[in-house]
This record gives C-alpha cells, structure tokens and sequence, in this order.
C-alpha cells in the first residue's frame, strides 16, 4: 500500500519497476528479467537480511523463498513469482562457489506511526549505524576475510 501511494504521488519508474507494473507482460518487467540474468551466482558470499517486521518488503521475498501462499497461488502474479524465486535460486545452488546466508532481524523499536506501518523496521539497518557496526563486528566480518 505504500509503494502505491508513492508511486501515485512521485510518478517514479523505479516504484513501478518495484511494482512490477513497468510492463503488460510480467515476464518483461525490469524484475523478472533480472531474475534471469547472472550476477548473484558470481558472489563467494550472498548474505540476506530480513525482518518479519518490514511491512514494506514480504519477509520471504527479502529471503528469496516461497512461502505457503505463494505455492498455493496459481494466479499469473502467484506463478511469476515463483519462476522468479527459482531463477534466482538455481543460479545459486548450481554455482559451487557461492554461499547463501540468511539472516533475521528482530528490532526493539518504539510505538509510532512508523512501526505501525512497517516502515520503521524496513530502514532500521540503513538507519542505524550502531546496528550495521555490530552486525558487521559479530556476524558479517568472517565474509569478508
């Protein structure tokens, strides 16, 4: 719902690319052909960090997995999305030098209109440089040897 109000308001490519309405046809979009395209197989290391408590970005999507709805949604949107997760994943298994790390976040965060609609937990690791600091000192160093 957010992105809706801002793509209305900013008139932004990218917000329809990340609506994936930059194209009649889904499998044109900007984010599927980028599901299909190499890049994240040439990694040693693929961290993702997600959050149950981003409302903005699906929890399972900023871990590049199905969930249950998804597999159950034989709509055009529920069958792209799962093409798009598993372009993405095969890449992945197949390369013998990449590893995927999936990390959870789960914030302390104050009552306020923010943390209501999701927002506060979505910007909270760009916004907090104590947060990216210990993420890096205790878990993301090793990647980086």
């Amino acid at each position: 719902m957010g992105i809706w109000v801002m793509q209305k308001i900013k008139k932004s490519e990218s917000l329809s690319q990340l609506r994936m309405r930059d194209d009649q046809d889904l499998r044109n979009t900007y984010f599927y052909r980028l599901s299909t395209s190499p890049g994240l197989d040439l990694f040693r290391y693929v961290l993702l960090v997600g959050s149950p408590q981003d409302r903005y970005v699906p929890y399972h999507s900023t871990r590049i997995e199905l969930c249950k709805a998804a597999i159950k949604d034989s709509s055009t949107l529920g069958i792209i999305y799962i093409e798009m997760v598993t372009n993405l994943l095969q890449r992945l298994i197949k390369s013998a030098r990449t590893t995927v790390v999936r990390y959870d976040v789960h914030y302390n965060l104050s009552n306020s209109a923010n943390t209501l609609i999701g927002r506060a937990a979505h910007i909270a690791v760009l916004d907090s440089e104590i947060f990216l600091e210990k993420f890096i000192c205790v878990s993301g160093a090793k990647y980086f040897r």
